[in-house]
């Protein structure tokens, strides 16, 4: 016993010793990850003096660390205050409780409309009874024409570029448009079947998505197998695959899908919303894609809806790795900065290079992260936090171990709970983390910590990251 506790004494002796610059090489040394390709930076977020790296240089791919630069860019351009707004507006006179054209929900680019898991923010059905009781108290019992969803504010670009077609159909996949509702997701409810190979059949989905049909490839996996399933279709479209498995059981199993036309959508629920409340609506719902965009500054205005502050957003954005409402704030920028013709991510190279942070081996084709085709070393995300160091209320809605969003319960009971921020990146063959750490001696420190192409299960990979973050709370430096 003696000799062992002598051994620790002396393991955490040489432990306490261990520079910065080691317990990176450790990590990247690590047999484990000898086939993937590894970069790590950290700095001094005062100063942005580096203190340790590993091919800092090296563009790799961020996943969704990449929302901690949308949203950053967001909030500077647009400001904590900002807020989207959804308009309820007449497309033509109102004579005798007769609307003689069209009743547009005119979107502003809201991706909080109707969300059911945004706190603070009215469901589909109350936002629905909204618009009907807007309706009523101006009178009108007939609509001569549709009830049209207008989603030309953002156009039809809703997914982000290079997408995989294996995430469109699920609600990580959802794009955003200028007419959003529930966050473009719907839940897909499916029977469990209790022998495995057999296929468990569609229940229901909630909303209900009139005209989507199911082509059902999915399969009964062993139990305690969890989610395994994938929902296959592109926006747009209402044919969509079901493949994968999911556990054997004698219950529900819930998965959530992607609305393939949310202005629709919501044209169709408010349709039959009022239907039921005793108003006439002669023609059927419509999107500006088939009848036209409201034009601008017609109409009477019914009702107007806004969306919680931009910094409750980016909040729900950071902290839940929300690709929607990153894809909504990266198209508010381009709205609010952008030129005729310009790409829609060339808003961010703009700001970044404006700050003076070096865009070398940079390339973005989204706002999220989602793309595979994302990429840029380590050294770029490092002089954005260091840049950022002072947004206290940006650095907010990155995630704090043992506290928040996805570190909720990582790191707990160690020195790193309260003191390491970190947004997470998880796409296949990559892991990642970007952040900031309050070390116990007073100093701030931003770090990138980026694996790609690796091959291993969370199990194995998970655990060598979170090491390196708790080491940098207490290695030399």
């Amino acid at each position: 016993m003696l000799r062992l506790c002598i051994l620790l004494l002396i393991s955490c002796s040489v432990s306490g010793q261990t520079g910065m610059q080691d317990v990176v090489d450790q990590f990247a040394g690590s047999q484990v990850l000898r086939n993937a390709l590894k970069a790590v930076d950290v700095r001094d977020a005062t100063t942005g003096r580096r203190v340790a790296s590993y091919q800092p240089e090296v563009a790799c791919i961020p996943a969704s660390t990449q929302k901690l630069i949308t949203s950053a860019v967001a909030m500077d351009v647009l400001g904590a205050d900002h807020r989207f707004v959804t308009r309820l507006v007449t497309g033509g006179a109102v004579e005798q409780g007769v609307l003689r054209g069209h009743l547009y929900v005119v979107g502003g680019g809201d991706p909080t409309l109707g969300s059911s898991r945004m706190e603070g923010v009215d469901d589909i059905d109350a936002v629905v009874q909204r618009w009907v009781r807007a309706v009523r108290q101006r009178g009108i019992t007939r609509i001569t024409g549709a009830v049209v969803g207008d989603g030309s504010y953002f156009g039809t670009d809703g997914a982000g570029r290079g997408w995989p077609w294996a995430d469109l159909g699920n609600y990580y996949g959802a794009g955003t448009y200028g007419l959003n509702i529930n966050e473009n997701s719907y839940v897909l409810s499916l029977t469990q079947r209790q022998q495995e190979g057999s296929t468990p059949p569609v229940s229901s989905t909630d909303p209900v998505i009139p005209g989507l049909v199911f082509t059902n490839e999915l399969r009964s996996g062993p139990r305690g197998s969890g989610d395994q399933a994938y929902i296959f279709g592109a926006p747009f479209t209402y044919h969509y695959f079901i493949r994968g498995s999911i556990p054997v059981g004698t219950g529900r199993f819930r998965i959530r899908g992607s609305i393939p036309d949310p202005p629709l959508l919501v044209a169709q629920l408010l349709t039959v919303a009022l239907r039921e409340a005793g108003v006439e609506v002669v023609q059927s719902p419509a999107t500006h894609l088939s009848v036209g965009a409201l034009p601008e500054g017609t109409g009477e205005q019914l009702d107007e809806r806004r969306s919680p502050p931009l910094a409750e957003i980016v909040d729900r954005t950071n902290l839940t790795s929300n690709n929607l409402f990153a894809e909504t704030l990266l198209r508010e920028v381009h709205r609010t900065r952008a030129t005729a013709g310009d790409d829609l991510t060339e808003v961010i190279v703009d700001w970044l290079e404006a700050r003076g942070i070096a865009t070398e081996g940079l390339q973005l084709q989204d706002g999220s992260g989602l793309s595979p085709r994302n990429y840029f070393p380590a050294s770029l995300m490092t002089a954005l936090l260091v840049d950022r160091a002072g947004a206290t209320r940006w650095r907010r809605s990155i995630p704090l171990a043992g506290r928040s969003g996805s570190l909720k319960n990582v790191l707990k009971g160690t020195v790193a709970e309260g003191r390491v921020w970190g947004k997470s990146g998880t796409v296949d063959g990559v892991r990642a983390y970007a952040g900031y750490v309050d070390r116990p001696d007073g100093r701030r420190l931003v770090y990138h910590i980026a694996v790609n192409n690796h091959t291993l299960r969370g199990a194995q990979l998970n655990p060598l990251i979170y090491e390196l973050m708790r080491a940098l709370c207490t290695a030399g430096l």
